[in-house]
C-alpha cells in the first residue's frame, strides 16, 4: 500500500511539472538506488566550544543543496556524526532532530551528546565528522523511509573541531529512570517481556543523589540472595537481551560474554553505573529481617486492607511483585506482615528507596507492574 502511495506522489509531482514547463522529467537512477550524493556546504565556523547555558540553542545552522531526485522533492534530513569520514556501520551516532528543507540546526545538547559517546567522558576538543542522511517525505514532512523504493541519499562529510561539556547530572525525580534487569532470577527463564517482570526479570533499584543523566543513565543497585549454581546476566531493555552485561572469566563484561555467576552462595550486592560503564558485583551481610508478606495499601481502598505481593523466590526471598491498578491517582504504602510496624515510602513515583515510616507514596492513574525490594526499600512502578 505504501508503495502505490509513493508511486502516486512521484507520479502526481511529475505531472505537474510537466504541464507547467512542458518537460518530462524522471526519477535520477542515483536516487532510486541511493548512489546520489549531495553536497553539504561548509559551514561559518570550524571550532566550537559547546555549553550547557546554550544547551536548547542551535550551534550551527547546516545548508546543503537538494539531492538530485530529478524533480523539486519535499525532503528530511539527519545528521550523522562519526569519528572519521568513514561512516562505517555502528561507528557513528545519529542526532535525534529531523529537519525538512535544507537548513538544518546543530543542537547543542544532541552534538555534546553524540561526542561523549563517540569519545566516552573526555572533555577536550575532538575531531568529527559530520553528514547529511536525506529522505524523501510525504506531505506531513514524514520520511518515507519504511517504503521498500525509498532510499536514503548521504551527503559529502564535513570535519570540525568541537569541545563538549560535561553532561548535568540529576535526581531520578527530573529524569525518567532507564535501569537494567537482572534476567535468570524468579524462574530461572529468560523471559524478555513484560509478563517476565517479576517472573523471571528485576529490575535494578534507583540510589538517591543527583546521578542521572538526560537518557536516564546512571547508577542502580540490587541487593538478594544468589546460589553459586545459578548463572544471570544483566540487560538494558525489557523486550530484549542485544545490550547486557555478561562474564568473561572472571571479568564482568558489556556486550559480551557468557552467564554471571557468584562465587559462593549468599547475598551480594549489584551496582552498576551505566554512564560510565562499570559494574561491580560484592558480596554483603545477611538481611536481620525476613517478611511473611508484603502488601500495598493505601487511600486507593481506605487504607483498609493490603494487595498482596507475590514472592519472586521460594527461599530467601526479599524481592516483591504485583499488577497493580490504579483507578484514579492516589497514595499509597509498602507494609509488611500486615501491620504497620514496618513499613516503607518515600514521595517520589514510579521509582523510589522507601523508608520505614517514610511519606506516603503518589501514585498516578493506570495499571502497573509494582516491584519491591525489602533490603534496601527500592521500588519500581513499571507502566503496562
Amino acid at each position: 500500500m505504501k508503495r502505490i502511495k509513493f508511486i502516486y506522489i512521484l507520479l502526481s509531482i511529475i505531472a505537474f511539472i510537466s504541464c507547467e514547463d512542458a518537460k518530462n522529467p524522471v526519477i535520477s537512477s542515483g536516487a532510486l538506488d541511493g548512489t546520489t550524493t549531495f553536497k553539504l556546504f561548509d559551514p561559518q565556523y570550524v571550532r566550537y566550544e559547546l555549553s550547557n547555558d546554550n544547551a536548547s540553542n542551535d550551534m550551527e545552522s547546516l545548508t546543503c543543496q537538494q539531492p538530485d531526485y530529478g524533480f523539486t522533492a519535499s525532503v528530511t534530513y539527519t545528521v550523522q556524526i562519526c569519528k572519521d569520514a568513514s561512516f562505517a556501520a555502528s561507528t557513528f551516532q545519529t542526532l535525534a532532530t529531523t529537519v525538512k528543507g535544507e537548513k538544518i540546526g546543530l543542537n547543542v545538547k544532541e552534538v555534546d551528546k553524540a561526542i561523549i559517546k563517540l569519545y566516552g567522558k573526555s572533555y577536550t576538543e575532538k575531531k568529527v565528522y559530520i553528514r547529511l542522511m536525506a529522505y524523501i517525505s510525504d506531505a506531513t514532512a514524514t520520511p518515507l523511509v519504511s517504503d521498500p523504493i525509498v532510499k536514503p541519499l548521504y551527503s559529502n562529510a564535513i570535519s570540525l573541531k568541537i569541545i563538549p561539556y560535561e553532561l548535568p547530572l540529576l535526581e531520578y525525580p527530573e529524569t525518567v529512570p532507564a535501569p537494567y534487569y537482572i534476567i535468570g532470577l524468579g524462574d530461572g527463564l529468560s523471559t524478555t517481556s513484560v509478563a517476565g517482570l517479576g517472573v523471571s526479570l528485576i529490575p535494578l533499584g534507583v540510589t538517591e543523589g543527583k546521578k542521572y543523566d538526560l537518557d536516564g543513565n546512571g547508577e542502580y543497585i540490587y541487593t538478594g540472595y544468589f546460589k553459586a549454581s545459578r548463572g544471570f546476566k544483566l540487560i538494558r531493555n525489557i523486550t530484549s537481551a542485544a545490550e547486557y552485561w555478561g562474564m568473561t572469566g572472571s571479568v564482568y563484561t558489556h556486550n559480551s560474554g557468557g552467564n554471571i555467576t557468584v562465587p559462593t552462595d549468599g547475598y551480594y550486592k549489584i551496582t552498576l553505573n551505566s554512564i560510565d560503564n562499570l559494574l561491580t558485583i560484592v558480596a554483603t551481610t545477611a538481611p536481620t529481617a525476613s517478611y511473611t508478606t508484603i502488601g500495598l495499601i493505601g487511600a486507593f481502598n481506605g487504607w483498609a486492607a493490603d494487595v498482596a505481593l507475590a514472592p519472586v523466590e521460594t527461599s530467601n526471598n526479599h524481592v516483591w511483585y504485583t499488577t497493580f491498578t490504579l483507578g484514579a491517582d492516589s497514595e499509597f504504602k509498602f507494609r509488611a506482615d500486615a501491620a504497620w510496624t514496618t513499613n516503607w515510602g518515600a514521595a517520589k513515583f514510579p521509582f523510589g528507596v522507601g523508608t520505614n515510616g517514610g511519606a506516603n507514596i503518589p501514585g498516578k492513574t493506570g495499571t502497573y507492574v509494582a516491584i519491591f525490594n525489602d533490603i534496601d526499600g527500592t521500588y519500581c512502578f513499571y507502566k503496562k
